[in-house]
């Protein structure tokens, strides 16, 4: 038998090791290079700053190099997590969530952790659940904005106080802050609380219908009614302007459209003005950090308990907007154009 010796070149040889080589490289790059995808899932398009953060959330994402997927719930608990669900399948690496109900969403943050998706609340803290961080307003600094303003103008008189959700956190702790700074004025009699409710769903229409039966009940009118929420103070307007009480005080927060009307019009007192672009673009960079491991102990700025653990906190200022600073705080800074207000 004869035995046939092949050579392969030399030059051959190192081009094929190259090539393996090259393929191994990138072949165990290609994961690390991969782009970050988030879902955003809020709650409805019901309530406007929600849908105006999530595009600043996006626009900030993305301009870091993240892919976002932005869904909305209806309001509908069982549909947010379903909504969750088809976010998980197209393999996001994290979910903001802007929870319809506190206490059920914790299935949502649960579901996403056991398929490895990070979880962060947005604007309402998430109940009895493991979550990587939150970004909210100062509830604390928003009771003594809404009661300073009011006592400001009205010093004594009738109060009656209308806070938001009470399965909401935020209405929680906005609440113990306007009955904190509340209580003085009460005990020294200068002010009267006539009435004291939480209203479901933050609604304008259960607002309104609380504050009519309040006035039909006792006959007094108010002189300021704490509203927590401009939805809800729009309710209100309804029901004052149905007894032609047109001095009222009444207060709000988010600085919606109707609302800064109002002011104008003189119908609603104040409004709270929360920078939706600083807080969405806050919650982008610390989301991409995150992801990245890199330290947020310089953007942690506060701890909220949510019945679980001291969730990592951060917290976005806000800012109070009266018929005297509109153009300074809303047109000025482009989060509305004269034209739409006046």
């Amino acid at each position: 038998m004869t035995l046939i010796l092949y050579t392969i070149p030399m030059k051959t040889i190192i081009y094929y090791f190259s090539v393996i080589f090259l393929i191994s490289i990138y072949g165990c790059s290609s994961g690390s290079n991969q782009r970050l995808k988030i879902g955003f899932l809020f709650n409805s398009q019901n309530t406007p700053r929600f849908v105006k953060e999530a595009a600043f959330f996006k626009e900030r994402a993305e301009q870091l190099g993240a892919e976002v997927i932005i869904e909305q719930a209806n309001d509908d608990e069982n549909l947010q997590a379903i909504k969750f669900e088809e976010l998980a399948q197209k393999d996001i690496d994290a979910i903001v969530i802007v929870p319809v109900n506190a206490n059920t969403a914790a299935s949502i943050v649960r579901s996403a952790q056991s398929q490895g998706i990070k979880a962060i609340a947005y604007n309402r803290l998430i109940t009895n659940c493991d979550l990587s961080f939150f970004v909210t307003v100062n509830t604390t600094s928003l009771g003594k904005h809404m009661v300073e303003s009011a006592v400001k103008e009205k010093p004594t008189g009738n109060y009656i106080l209308l806070g938001g959700d009470k399965y909401d956190r935020n209405a929680i702790g906005l609440m113990n802050s306007i009955d904190t700074e509340l209580k003085p004025f009460i005990e020294s009699g200068k002010i009267k609380l006539l009435y004291r409710s939480y209203i479901e769903s933050w609604s304008g229409a259960n607002a309104g219908y609380e504050l009519d039966k309040v006035i039909s009940y006792t006959g007094i009118k108010p002189d300021v009614v704490l509203s927590a929420y401009d939805g809800m103070s729009d309710g209100c307007i309804e029901v004052l302007d149905k007894y032609g009480f047109d001095d009222v005080i009444v207060t709000g927060q988010d600085a919606e459209k109707n609302a800064v009307k109002n002011i104008i019009k003189g119908k609603q007192y104040m409004t709270l003005y929360h920078p939706l672009k600083e807080s969405a673009y806050t919650a982008a960079e610390a989301t991409i950090d995150l992801l990245k491991e890199k330290d947020l102990s310089n953007t942690i700025n506060d701890y909220t308990f949510n019945g679980l653990s001291k969730v990592p906190t951060i917290r976005i200022e806000s800012k109070v907007v009266t018929k005297d600073n509109i153009n300074e705080i809303l047109i000025n800074s482009g989060f509305y154009t004269k034209e739409e207000l006046y």
